[in-house]
């Protein structure tokens, strides 16, 4: 079976599984995704609010005075960043392992071949939340050269504008487009390299640097098997997400005006509170289930990949047909002396 055909078996598989949709979500948001549906119904703050609230830690650094009140909230921050990539990436690794196992599991169900089980080894998961953020060293690189040109970008749009109509974010964004843009094609690309060196763990009991290392020749060597699962269900995640943040953002806004209004129609303020309640968990159900499609087609892939590699070797010892089938492989051969022939 080719790459398109596993990615529409475990989209198949992940629709009848609505189980992975919830595993699959809980990942998703303790990564990262929780941002996002909070900047649907959180309204960003000025630029105005922006220099009131950056200014005062600023001014002291540049002049040379800083002390324990300005250096407090950097240091809170941090503490909050490291708590959360640990905890965070550690809870999602205990999802995809679950996700991963179920979905070899599934093949069978699709008419697909896979191998057996094997042993994972210990601390699994810490193992697979290591490989994520080891994979994303040359994210971090990407995103500490290219922050000087947003920062820089920021600052000029913060202090002297040459237009205000356009909002601060957009303004941001087109002026520093090319780094930006690095950004989002490393982060992929190390997205990626993380998920196959989990399944290269969780599938074949690989250790953390092998694994990283396997999935880094992977990419190299079969970029069209590895690449394309991962990029297209991730581009019809992003197109979900916009189109689906957009109507939360549409929706919370008539929540929010009749809330500041008159609650004095309680039948359209209750009507509003539900349209939103809808929105809101169908937005979150369709994005566990384009996850869940997402992981899945990386782990078909996988095994596809693999099951293939030995057939062509000569090495699997499940050649696969019927019960008692043929030992002849070319299709319609005549087999005198066997029962049954090998589809």
């Amino acid at each position: 079976m080719t790459t398109r055909g596993v990615s529409l078996a475990a989209l198949l598989a992940a629709l009848g599984r609505p189980s992975w949709w919830l595993l699959a979500l809980a990942g998703f948001l303790v990564r990262g995704g929780v941002l996002l549906f909070l900047v649907a119904i959180v309204s960003l703050p000025s630029p105005l609010v922006i220099s009131n609230l950056v200014a005062p830690m600023l001014v002291p650094a540049v002049l040379g005075r800083v002390d324990a009140a300005m250096l407090l909230p950097i240091v809170l921050g941090v503490v909050f960043l490291a708590t959360w990539l640990i905890g965070g990436g550690w809870i999602a690794a205990v999802t995809e392992i679950v996700l991963v196992r179920d979905a070899r599991d599934a093949m069978a169900d699709e008419g697909l071949r896979s191998r057996l089980p094997v042993r994972a080894g210990r601390l699994l998961s810490i193992r697979v939340a290591a490989a994520h953020l080891l994979a994303h060293v040359p994210t971090a690189l990407a995103l500490a050269v290219g922050a000087v040109r947003i920062v820089n970008v920021a600052y000029v749009e913060l202090t002297s504008p040459f237009e205000v109509t356009t909002p601060l974010v957009l303004r941001v964004i087109a002026g520093a487009a090319a780094p930006i843009a690095a950004i989002v094609v490393v982060w992929l690309v190390c997205e990626i390299l993380g998920g196959l060196a989990a399944r290269r763990m969780i599938l074949d009991g690989a250790s953390l640097l092998a694994g990283i290392r396997g999935s880094a020749r992977d990419l190299i060597r079969r970029p069209t098997g590895t690449l394309v699962p991962a990029l297209a269900t991730t581009l019809v995640l992003a197109i979900d997400l916009a189109a689906l943040l957009g109507a939360i953002t549409v929706v919370w806004s008539q929540v929010r005006d009749r809330l500041a209004g008159s609650l004095a129609d309680g039948v359209a303020v209750t009507l509003a509170l539900l349209a939103f309640g809808g929105t809101w968990v169908g937005a979150l159900a369709l994005t566990g289930l384009i996850d869940a499609w997402r992981s899945a087609a990386m782990t078909f892939e996988a095994e596809r990949a693999v099951v293939a590699s030995t057939v062509r070797t000569g090495s699997d010892p499940d050649p696969g047909g019927t019960f008692g089938a043929s030992a002849g492989r070319r299709p319609g051969d005549w087999s005198t002396g066997d029962g049954s022939g090998s589809l």
